[in-house]
């Protein structure tokens, strides 16, 4: 909103041909496209940001609209030629500025509805695959596994999470997306039922804010569940700290609920965002995925290692347990073990695969 606002008020500035201060008469035609720039930065459209084209003409306008040819520091001003040839340079790259940006626009948004509608239907045409990556204690024994949703869309391959989920929520085709995880991970859960070495396994499935605020959320995955005929136990529902935004109360009474039902909740990426002491006390949730950022900072940073101590205690005290997620090296490992981690996930254990592949990796572990 600030940057539409400000797209408005600087476009309306534009088409008046008067100079700015001692700013030029040719540099002004720079800040309609400079406008929309920021819209793209502020979007963090990294396609406009990583063009040469765009970083060319902002150079251009700092030489001829503030320093070099067309300076208003220097005590006599330069030829009247030489002014000429900056306001024309000035004029050409502002429209050929603008004209770029406005393509790039427009490709971005005809991508993004050509890519909603297949969305749409994505779910009915059994695009949607969960991937499942490995959660293990200290001696690296697989606990149970996290699900991952992936879209198989037809012609662009297998696409991340990143890449669909946004559009997904800004569509409300979450819940559905959200719901079809959930009762991948309920069948999958279904088979290993019978197996000695999969039966208390648990699949961890993340909740997005928009699901949480549903009215039906609670009574849509109670019937999920008894319609698989899994134990409840043996499902996690993972909640980032953004969830908590919409309405801590409201929150809170779903997570019981869905606790009462025997359902275990995580709360992910613990320390991204806005955790409190207050907060953890009141949410009824059984563990803290520690964020991947603390682990990277922990390297390289003394104190960030005894905050991340004082979390694994805070968790203890707490009754909670503790994952840390992003665990990629042995040396990584070890350092967790020393601070008294004892739950791990990370491309170390085992990067995301899938149903099959998963099974027989705990089965393979188990064995060992």
């Amino acid at each position: 909103m600030i940057a539409h606002s400000l797209l408005l008020i600087i476009a309306a500035i534009s088409f008046f041909d008067t100079p700015l201060a001692h700013i030029p008469r040719s540099a002004h035609v720079f800040f309609l496209p400079l406008a929309m720039g920021v819209i793209f930065i502020f979007n963090q459209n990294d396609k406009y940001m990583g063009m040469v084209f765009p970083k060319i003409c902002l150079f251009l306008f700092a030489a001829f609209g503030i320093g070099m040819l067309d300076s208003v520091h220097l005590e006599k001003s330069p030829p009247e030629s030489i002014r000429l040839i900056g306001a024309y340079t000035n004029y050409i790259f502002s429209v050929l500025l603008l004209s770029c940006i406005i393509k790039i626009y427009r490709n971005d948004m005809h991508e993004k509805a050509s890519l909603g509608l297949d969305l749409a239907q994505a779910v009915g045409k059994g695009e949607i695959v969960v991937q499942y990556q490995p959660q293990v204690d200290g001696q690296q024994k697989i606990l149970g596994v996290e699900a991952l949703v992936r879209w198989q869309h037809p012609e662009r391959g297998l696409l991340s999470p990143d890449k669909f989920i946004p559009l997904a929520e800004e569509n409300f085709l979450i819940r559905e997306i959200g719901m079809e995880v959930l009762r991948q991970s309920c069948q999958l859960l279904q088979r290993w039922a019978t197996d000695p070495v999969l039966k208390d396994k648990f699949i961890a499935v993340n909740v997005s804010p928009i699901q949480l605020d549903d009215d039906d959320f609670v009574a849509a995955v109670k019937q999920v569940i008894l319609d698989a005929g899994v134990e409840p136990q043996n499902i996690e529902l993972e909640l980032t700290e953004s969830a908590l935004c919409l309405s801590l109360v409201e929150a809170r009474k779903k997570i019981q609920a869905l606790r009462e039902f025997g359902i275990r909740w995580a709360l992910d990426d613990f320390g991204s965002g806005f955790s409190s002491l207050g907060i953890l006390s009141v949410l009824p949730v059984h563990k803290l995925k520690i964020d991947r950022q603390f682990l990277k900072e922990v390297e390289n940073s003394e104190s960030s290692i005894g905050l991340l101590r004082k979390i694994l205690e805070i968790s203890e005290v707490m009754g909670m347990e503790a994952t840390v997620e992003g665990v990629e090296t042995s040396s990584q490992f070890k350092m967790l073990i020393g601070l008294g981690c004892n739950s791990f996930q990370g491309y170390l254990f085992g990067r995301p695969q899938s149903a099959e592949q998963v099974t027989y990796a705990i089965k393979e572990c188990a064995a060992t």
